[in-house]
């Protein structure tokens, strides 16, 4: 291996194929598990459970996408953290899935900065996401 090239991990890229692959066959079944849901609930005579039923299910999901997003916050701050003490970005030992450049000095400084922002930005999503969660869990 080249020290300016990380060559890419073909498991790594089959484990990530078969990841999203798997993510996409579920969020299809989410969705028509839940579309299925809607028709049930869509024929309950009178609005107010209805609303009710509504507003819980959107909390439960804003929930998950608070937690989702905080999650990816963690992360990119700890491979910023990971970046900055090794001084290269990818940090050493790091599994790719393609040939990526090696990047040193200010160019890594550079990933360290947006990984860095990308975390606060995610932060405070996760947390506004998270308050709306509370309001609409809370009026139900």
């Amino acid at each position: 291996m080249s020290d300016d090239i990380v060559r890419a991990d073909p498991r790594l890229r089959r484990k990530t194929l078969f990841a999203l692959g798997l993510a996409a066959v579920l969020a299809l079944v989410a969705i028509i598990f839940f579309q299925r849901w809607l028709n049930g609930i869509g024929a309950i005579s009178g609005t107010d459970l209805l609303i009710l039923r509504l507003r819980r299910m959107i909390g439960i999901g804003m929930t998950g996408s608070a937690l989702c997003l905080a999650l990816l916050a963690w992360y990119a701050a700890h491979q910023a953290s990971k970046t900055k003490v090794a001084g290269q970005w990818p940090p050493p030992g790091a599994r790719v899935i393609r040939d990526t450049a090696v990047r040193r000095g200010p160019t890594a400084g550079n990933i360290v900065r947006l990984l860095q922002l990308t975390a606060v930005v995610l932060l405070v999503l996760a947390f506004s996401t998270g308050y709306f969660s509370l309001q609409m869990l809370g009026s139900s």
